[in-house]
Parts: C-alpha cells; structure tokens; sequence
C-alpha cells in the first residue's frame, strides 16, 4: 500500500513537466506556460531579481564592444606608457663608475695608465681591487692620498649623462639618489591613502629638496597611475572578462617594461630620456572624453540618474535593447540597497583586528603583501648594480615575468594559493643564496644574473597569488578595506627597500642576504594564510571570522567548507541527492 504522499511523489517524478502532467489528465486544458512563463509569475516583480550591478551588466553586456574599446583602446595605452612615467627613475638615478678627475693627462698617456699613476686602489663591495671612486694620490706626495678637490670623471660607457653624474651625486653625497627613490617611496605610502580614500568617496633638479618634493609628489601619483585604470575597466566587466582583462592589462605593463631599458639605452642623456619618457603621459589627456565615471560606484553614492546614462551608453554602444521604464526601476532598486546597507553597517578597519582568526589573516596577509612588495622592488632596483650590460639585464629581468605570470594562472588552479606561494618564496630564498655567494665570486656574473632570474620568476608568482588571496579572505563588506591595510602596510614597509640595495655599495652581498630574509618571512606569513582555492568566500565577518577554521596545517586543497566550517554531513548529503537523481531515472 502507498500513502497519498508517496502517490503525489511517484507523479511529481513521473511528469517532471507541469504541462505533460496536464495534458496527461486532459488534453484539451490550455497549458499554463506560455513562452516557458507560468500565469502566475508575471504578477512578479521583476525587480527582485537585481540584487546587485552585475544583474545589470548581464542585460547590456558584461563584454561587448564598450568594454573592449575601453580595454584596448584606451586602458591598454595608459599601461603600456605606465612604467615610463613609474620606473624610469631606475635609469635617470644610476650613478656610473667614476674616479677623481686629475689635469695633466697628455695626448701621448692612455686612460689606464693616468688613472694606474694617479688613483689609488680599494676593495670594492664585490671583494674584488678597483680604482678608487673618492680618493687619489696627492700631486705634491705621491704616498698620500686626498679627496676629490677637483670633482669626478665618469665612465661614459653606458650614458653620457645621468642625473648624479651631471650633480656629483657620489662619495659623500652618494645617499642623495638613494634617499630619491625613499622619498617617491613614501610618496606612494601617502598615495595609497590618499587616492584609496579620494576613489572610495569622490625639470632640472638643481635643487634637491625642490627634487625631492616632486619626487614625493609623483610617488603619491603612482597608486593611481596604475590602479585606477584597472578598476575602471573591472567595474564594467563581468566576473569572467574581469579575469581576462587583468591578464591583459598584467601582460601589456610587462611589454611596457621591458622596452623602458631600450629607450633608456638609446637617449643616452638623462634629459633626453626623461623628456622622452614624460612626453607620452601628456597624451593621457586625449583619453579623458573617453572614460567614464564607474556606474557602479555611482550607484554606491546614491547617484542614480548619472549611473542610469552611462547604464544606456553601455548598451547602445553594445548594441542591446533595454526596456526605458524596467531599467529605472532596477537603478532605483539598486541605490535604495545601497542606503539600506550604510544604514545598517557598523563595520570599519577595527573590525579586522576585533577577531583572532580574522586578526591573524589580516596581518599574515599584510606580512605576505609587504614582503612581496620588497622583494619586487628591490631586485628591480638591483638591475643596474648587477655585473654585465644594465640594459640588458633589466630587460631580461622584465620580460621573465610574462612565463612565470602564465605559469602562476596556471597553478592557482591546480595546486591552489597557499602552497604554489609557499613554494615559489622557497625558489626566492634558494636564488638568494645563489646570488649571495656568486657576487663575490670572480667570473661568476652569469650566476648571479641566472640566480636574480629565479628570484624574479618567482616573486611574479607570489605577486599574482597575494593579490587574489587579498579578494579571497577578507569577507564582501571589509574586501576593500581590508586589500588597502595590506597596500598601505607594504608601501609603509617599502620604504626599507632603496636602503636595502644601498647596502650593496658597501658590500655586495648583504643586498641579497636581506632579500633572502623577506623570502623566509613571505614564506612564513603565506604558510600561515588558509587556502581559498575552491571555497566559499566569505560574505560577512562571521564567516570571515571561522575561515580556514579546522584545517590542519598539512592539509593540501582542502574540500570545499561553508562559512569557512567543514561541512560534516556535505559527503551524505551528496549521496541523498545522488539517490534522488537514480530514483527519478528510474
């Protein structure tokens, strides 16, 4: 015997279908689907289908022609010219081999033989005998040495001029291109601030501390130089083509990159090349009239009307149709959650410290970050201390990046974050030491240019892992905020980098000592993160509050867990639902 409720179960399964259940019963009743819509759901408001600006996006297009022509015609172009504008300082404050510049020379006396007679000679920092930059020989006595009293000559080899050269920014006032670079350092620390908050919410360098405040000033620019075109693009976008336009944008800031030592090497002059690198970012201007304000964020501000018009130009130029009186509705749907929301939130930076687990996400995650940060930098800098052709050099340094950055889209969907990060700051820390020992080596260049390629390789995958895991961990009303702590910690942290490469004027090896000792900490901190491969990010603080709870540390690609818990019963749930489909086959 079966009970009514079986029966209904055995029918329901039988005609899946409302209608052939119907047409089963009686073949003349008309069917209730008219165009795959029941009678009864066109009563329903549509509106409450749009949760969110992605439901929009999926109605005039999340990768049509609008976004395309912003993505190549326009962003594409800012990045490319990006490193120009950002690193071209690297060439502008390199300081050339020199030595005391003595009269007398004659026509019929060789270099080699003037500087044998008048230089004297020291260690240098690679435990190699060099001419000495800052002493000479004293003209009246042969056994005594002195400074510099008539200023330096400059190895002519690679430029003719650079902004130290032309300044004698050398012996004692050697630290002045270093404290440069500090300076544009703390710019971009004040930068991140500054702009993260100004987005969330609305020539001759006689002087140096005239230098120096312009310095600061284009490092303020920085942050914004480079991220504001990327999310100007990925706020239009659909999740999917957000992924491809960060590949994009990534691999044409690579080509950018390394073509920067090749018209560094051309100019040959600091002045030309700087005019030569600046120029283009004038040209940044034409593509004003072409960009417009993020809907997306205005609809975030309550600016419905303006975001509606950008709304409409997307679709027209995508060429969709959208009905003029549901999309108003949807606008007005949208700002009416978005006040909601601010009403309701009392969420803010405290927030991710109120927590342990969370707490300790957030400060690995700076840690990771920051250690990043130093590392890239800092073996960018490096370039031009490294025996061999600078130019060369810097460009294989760049140009290694466009492997290892598909390598990295490749592993973090196969052996996940955590351990495809923890593994490649091992490859850091193992270059490191490479490089340490081969720098004070003699004939061992191509060691240390192979060892500081493995470095490079490997912080690019790093890179592209911590900025993923800084979306991934940080639950949907703190993501921002919580990326910009670990930004600003590591622009903060950053400042340490230009000193750090200053250490290798004295001795070549701590340079690489120190970079191998970020590697050990980025390795620690990325270890002490949770895997976010295949998990369910979290979407309030709780959740973010019980993420990577209860997995062992060992674990490697942990199964799939629910507000950051393992899901006991998610294993016998799936063989119901498995039976559930067999019955239904049967």
């Amino acid at each position: 015997m079966t009970t009514p409720t079986e029966e209904n179960e055995k029918q329901t399964l039988a005609f899946p279908d409302l209608d052939e259940l119907y047409s089963k019963v009686s073949p003349e009743m008309e069917p209730l689907r008219k165009n795959g819509i029941i009678e009864g759901e066109r009563k329903q408001d549509p509106r409450q289908k749009c949760t969110d600006f992605d439901d929009i996006l999926s109605i005039v297009g999340a990768d049509g022609k609008f976004q395309k022509i912003l993505l190549y015609g326009v962003i594409c172009p800012f990045i490319m010219i990006s490193p120009f504008l950002v690193l071209n300082n690297i060439f502008l404050l390199d300081i050339p081999d020199h030595w005391c510049t003595v009269p007398g020379v004659t026509s019929d006396v060789d270099l080699e033989t003037w500087k044998n007679l008048t230089i004297s000679r020291e260690i240098g920092p690679d435990g190699e005998l060099r001419y000495s930059q800052c002493l000479m020989y004293d003209p009246s006595n042969p056994n005594v040495t002195m400074t510099c009293n008539l200023g330096w000559t400059y190895d002519k080899t690679d430029y003719e001029t650079t902004i130290p050269s032309d300044f004698d920014w050398v012996c004692e006032n050697m630290g002045h291109a270093t404290d440069t670079f500090t300076v544009e350092t703390i710019g971009s620390a004040v930068g991140t601030v500054v702009f993260a908050i100004m987005a969330d919410n609305f020539l001759v360098a006689k002087n140096f501390l005239a230098f120096l405040t312009f310095q600061t000033l284009a490092g303020m620019a920085y942050p914004s130089i480079f991220n504001m075109p990327l999310l100007i693009v990925a706020e239009v976008c659909g999740s999917e083509y957000r992924a491809w336009a960060y590949a994009v944008t990534w691999m044409i800031w690579v080509v950018g990159n390394s073509v920067l030592p090749l018209v560094a090497w051309a100019c040959r002059t600091w002045q030309l090349f700087a005019i030569v690198s600046v120029i283009p970012g004038f040209f940044l201007f034409l593509f004003y009239p072409w960009i417009s304000e993020s809907p997306r964020w205005l609809l975030t501000m309550g600016r419905g009307r303006e975001a509606l018009q950008i709304i409409r130009k997307i679709a027209k130029t995508n060429g969709v149709e959208i009905d003029h009186e549901e999309m108003p509705a949807m606008v007005e749907d949208l700002v009416q959650k978005q006040k909601e929301d601010r009403s309701s939130r009392n969420v803010g930076v405290w927030t991710l410290f109120q927590n342990y687990r969370l707490a300790k996400n957030t400060i690995f995650l700076a840690l990771a970050w920051s250690m990043n940060n130093l590392l890239y930098n800092g073996v960018t800098l490096n370039t031009t201390s490294m025996d061999g052709n600078k130019f060369l050099n810097y460009f294989l340094l760049s140009i290694i990046e466009l492997p290892s950055g598909y390598l990295a889209g490749v592993l973090v969907e196969k052996t996940g974050r955590r351990w495809t990060q923890v593994g490649f700051f091992l490859m850091c820390v193992i270059s490191c030491a490479i490089c340490a020992v081969a720098v004070v080596q003699t004939g061992a260049e191509y060691v240390v240019i192979a060892g500081a390629l493995g470095i490079k390789f490997g912080i690019t995958i790093t890179s592209m892992v911590v900025y993923l895991q800084g979306v991934e961990i940080f639950p949907t009303q703190l993501r921002s905020t919580g990326a910009g702590v670990a930004s600003t910690t590591s622009s903060i942290l950053g400042i340490m980098g230009p000193y750090i490469i200053f250490m290798g004027k004295f001795n070549a090896t701590l340079p690489y000592i120190m970079l191998g000792v970020i590697s050990a900490v980025g390795l620690v901190a990325s270890a002490g993160l949770p895997e976010t491969f295949r998990q369910h990010l979290p979407e309030t603080v709780e959740a973010a509050n019980k993420f990577g709870k209860g997995v062992p540390f060992w674990s490697y690609l942990p199964k799939p867990r629910h507000d950051g818990v393992a899901d006991k019963d998610n294993s016998n749930k799936n063989g119901e639902i498995e039976k559930l489909k067999g019955n239904s086959d049967d």
